[in-house]
Order: structure tokens, then sequence, then C-alpha cells
């Protein structure tokens, strides 16, 4: 390897992404949710998205576990104090958090730009992550807004030309 870990990340860092944060119920119901920048499509038939977890994530074994169903929601730029909770390790991510649950129980988080109701279709190794392969049972789009954006290891606003 002719390059370190932190110039890898730096370059990845160049290539923007939307933030969405995944959320779910372990197995004893308690609402789990970790925010993502790692989500993308992977097929149109079947309707499959993907994400990726860290193994060292503490919600990692409740989505590559006994859990099968999970709601990726992609977050507005108004969203962004949400994104940060989601993803610092703090007690309870949850406390004055909106949400309400779908049809499988699952807690989806009110205000998105749009909302994807997945059940698991495959768990892949993907180094020190897992990828998590969801087929999309169902879709809801939000109101319209400008997406909540991640660039060069920070938050970024969308400018419009």
């Amino acid at each position: 390897m002719s390059f370190s870990s932190r110039h890898f990340r730096d370059c990845l860092g160049q290539f923007a992404t939307g933030v969405a944060i995944v959320t779910s119920r372990d197995t004893d119901g308690k609402k789990v949710g970790i925010t993502i920048n790692s989500f993308s499509s992977v097929s149109l038939e079947p309707p499959l998205v993907l994400f990726s977890v860290a193994r060292s994530a503490a919600t990692h074994d409740v989505f590559t576990g006994d859990v099968q169903h999970f709601c990726i929601n992609v977050l507005r730029n108004s969203q962004k104090e949400l994104a940060e909770r989601f993803a610092a390790p703090i007690a309870d991510r949850w406390e004055d958090t909106r949400f309400t649950d779908n049809g499988h129980g699952m807690p989806v988080l009110t205000g998105n730009i749009s909302t994807f109701s997945c059940v698991r279709h495959a768990v892949h190794d993907g180094g020190d992550h897992s990828i998590i392969v969801g087929q999309v049972n169902a879709v809801e789009m939000g109101e319209t807004g400008d997406p909540l954006l991640y660039y060069g290891g920070a938050y970024a606003q969308l400018a419009r030309a």
C-alpha cells in the first residue's frame, strides 16, 4: 500500500454524499439508529439498496443479527442536528426525536426528504464494515427541500447554479 489510511480517507471525502439515518428496533423492541453516508441504490428489480455499518458501531450487531426490518431516512439540510445526534455516542439518541412507526413497527423519522422501509436481503463482508443490502418494501417521499450533504469531512449545503 503506497498511501496512508488518512490519505485514503481524505480522498474519499472528496466525493459528496447524502446523509441518512438508519432506524430499527432491537430484539427487545428498543429503538436504534445510526447516521450513515454510505447509502446507495443497488437494483430496481427487485428494489434493493445498501448501506454499510462499522463493525465497531454499537448498532452493528442489531443490523447484522436477528433484526430483519429497518428504515433508511434520507435527511434534509435542516436535520443536521439530528444527524449529529445519531452519529454521537450518547445514551438516548431518541430523546425529543419525532418519529412514527411503519407497518413493521420500525421507527420512521419525521421531516425526511424520503424514507425507504426495508427487509434485510443480504449481509456482506466489507473489511472493517458490514455491507447490508435491503429489499425495499415501501417508499415515502417527503416535502421537497435541500438534502443534507457530507463533503470533505464536514456537513455541506447544496449550492444551486
